[in-house]
């Protein structure tokens, strides 16, 4: 595959801040007539006898449980037999990057927003789209286009939903210390009160599990009209440089962690990306953060402790101010540049992202489906759409009707990958094991190495496209 120069690339960035929900109404253009309709009941399923695909994802218990099922059902129908390989998210990068060094990535694999730094691993699925056998009729172009590249026009994936970055809570733990729920309106400062008022009640952490990255990034926009981290084509950064924000959520964070009401990063580190092991679930905390995706897993497990939980977005800099909230594309089901069952990787989408059968099982755990047949099928089976899918499905609408939802940046350029984790790694953590003065002095140093990190990209692309 050509390879894109990284700034090129950023107009792929722009992934999916468009009111998803008011496209639950949209229709495609074109004729409206289905070319490889999985849901006719005369649908000739293609026979795959003999054959393998191995695929590849991370995700929950829950997500390997389901997915399994579908792809046993695939099986069912075609005879097509899988290879399956699944583990969390934080080993699933390490494995995945390994298996690229080896040229040994498997034929379909889950990728994040982060795909512009794999690009080369990717094979488009325009043909596909083109020739019908990918069936788009029933997928709005807006959210079709949350995994296109603009700068040249490749559909890098078939997205598996759309999700956006939230917190969940025990409304049971805020009746018992007497606070008022979060609404769409809260601040930072009401979450330190609140959390701070929780510990002291509780004796434990009121939170277990943040994304400091995504915080971080989310505040630069509430700070400022116009601000983003990236740009909205991430083309570049976009605040101008000024780390008054970045300093400001170092400090609160670092601060409550310090007190003991944000868990230390040992707690951290050994729940890991699995939200079904935060203490949430079992009561021993009142608040954490993650993709609204997460929440109908994580809540299975609360329930067995017959706990419910609740939604609510990130707290805000100011209470009218920018939300910096935004609906994005969830992971996306790509297909291996290198696979040489190219045509039968292009079928199983069709089937995964297409099938009404298929998404019963699925049921939205991957992100809320971008197939509106689909998920009005969802939503009309009151088997399927409990109390907490509809949770789910009530975030993402409420997102998407915040005015400033479409001008906040969810883009993750190529050199977004490494400036996330000296973040984490480097500075968040430095911070916590007092390696700064003050989280300003963290923050400017942060934002100095972003810089040459960026650059180095940049140049490293240049060099590239000579």
């Amino acid at each position: 595959m050509k390879k894109i120069v990284a700034m090129g690339l950023a107009a792929a960035m722009v992934l999916s801040c468009v009111p998803a929900y008011a496209a639950e109404e949209t229709t495609t253009e074109g004729t409206g007539e289905y070319t490889n309709n999985v849901n006719d009941p005369n649908y000739e399923w293609p026979d795959y006898s003999g054959q393998t695909l191995r695929i590849m994802w991370w995700g929950s218990d829950t997500r390997h449980q389901i997915t399994q099922q579908v792809l046993d059902l695939y099986t069912e129908k075609t005879g097509l037999q899988f290879e399956a390989e699944y583990m969390d998210g934080g080993s699933y990068w390490t494995s995945f990057q390994a298996k690229m060094a080896a040229n040994d990535l498997p034929d379909v694999f889950q990728m994040g927003n982060n795909w512009a730094t794999y690009y080369d691993t990717i094979q488009p699925l325009n043909e596909y789209i083109d020739s019908g056998v990918i069936d788009t009729t029933d997928i709005p172009d807006t959210l079709l286009q949350v995994t296109e590249n603009f700068a040249n026009g490749d559909i890098t994936g078939i997205s598996n939903g759309t999700n956006a970055r939230c917190f969940a809570y025990n409304p049971a733990i805020f009746d018992e210390v007497g606070l008022d729920y979060p609404t769409e309106n809260w601040t930072w400062d009401d979450f330190a009160a609140d959390a701070r008022a929780i510990t002291k009640a509780t004796g434990n952490p009121a939170i277990t599990t943040l994304e400091y990255n995504s915080i971080v990034y989310s505040v630069v926009t509430q700070w400022k009209e116009g601000y983003n981290f990236y740009t909205m084509d991430g083309s570049d950064f976009g605040f101008n440089g000024d780390t008054e924000p970045i300093a400001y959520i170092l400090d609160l964070l670092n601060t409550l962690q310090q007190e003991g009401v944000i868990a230390d990063f040992g707690i951290q580190n050994e729940i890991g990306t699995n939200v079904e092991a935060d203490w949430i679930a079992s009561g021993d905390a009142a608040m954490m953060m993650l993709s609204s995706n997460q929440f109908q897993a994580l809540s299975n497990v609360a329930a067995e402790n017959g706990i419910t939980l609740n939604l609510t977005t990130l707290p805000r800099v100011k209470a009218d101010g920018p939300s910096g909230m935004c609906v994005r594309s969830s992971q996306e089901m790509c297909i291996s540049a290198n696979s040489d069952k190219k045509d039968i990787a292009a079928n199983f989408l069709n089937f995964w992202v297409n099938s009404i059968e298929a998404n019963e099982i699925l049921n939205c755990e991957r992100g809320v489906s971008i197939n509106t047949k689909v998920l009005d099928d969802l939503k009309a089976n009151t088997d399927l759409t409990n109390d907490e899918t509809s949770k789910v499905y009530q975030l993402i609408a409420d997102i998407s009707a915040m005015p400033d939802a479409a001008n906040t940046s969810p883009a993750e350029p190529a050199a977004n990958e490494e400036i996330s984790d000296v973040l984490k790694k480097t500075y968040i953590q430095g911070l916590a094991d007092g390696k700064y003065a003050s989280a300003q002095e963290c923050a400017d140093a942060f934002w100095a190495e972003a810089q040459e990190i960026w650059a180095k990209f940049q140049t490293e692309a240049e060099t590239q496209a000579e």
